[in-house]
């Protein structure tokens, strides 16, 4: 039986170009939001154990139809809240917010696909799709 567990955030993913001009702190508060909010969005779907080979299906409906670049550098962040948290060597935490959906996301145990859709405003969302690919 394939695992899969879907939800959609209320709004668009921000695009590489916005991640890269945050400041380190705002985008460190706002990863732990998303990840508090993907972890809600969830809920009773939440696996007892991270997928080990996973793939990620994103459809990212907005207004303007972003550059495949864009679409994709701007996911880091949605990537690193799916992810299991590491200790390191040196003491720190790699994902530090991850809610342990997938193992990691390096191309070994994840797969992603990501499109755009354009939309009306009013509209916008991004709908994420994780599925059991072990």
């Amino acid at each position: 039986m394939m695992r899969t567990v879907s939800f959609t955030l209320p709004e668009p993913t921000p695009l590489l170009n916005v991640q890269q001009r945050k400041h380190y702190r705002v985008r460190s508060r706002e990863k732990r939001r998303l990840a508090t909010q993907i972890f809600i969005l969830i809920g009773k779907d939440m696996p007892h154990h991270p997928f080990q080979k996973a793939k990620v299906l994103v459809t990212r409906y907005s207004s303007g139809v972003p550059d495949d670049d864009g679409l994709y550098g701007g996911l880091k962040d949605l990537l690193d809240c799916l992810t299991t948290p590491k200790l390191m060597a040196n003491g720190k935490c790699k994902n530090k917010y991850g809610i342990s959906l997938i193992v990691d996301d390096a191309p070994a145990f994840c797969e992603m696909i990501a499109k755009s859709v354009k939309c009306k405003r009013h509209e916008q969302r991004t709908e994420i799709v994780v599925e059991d690919a072990s």
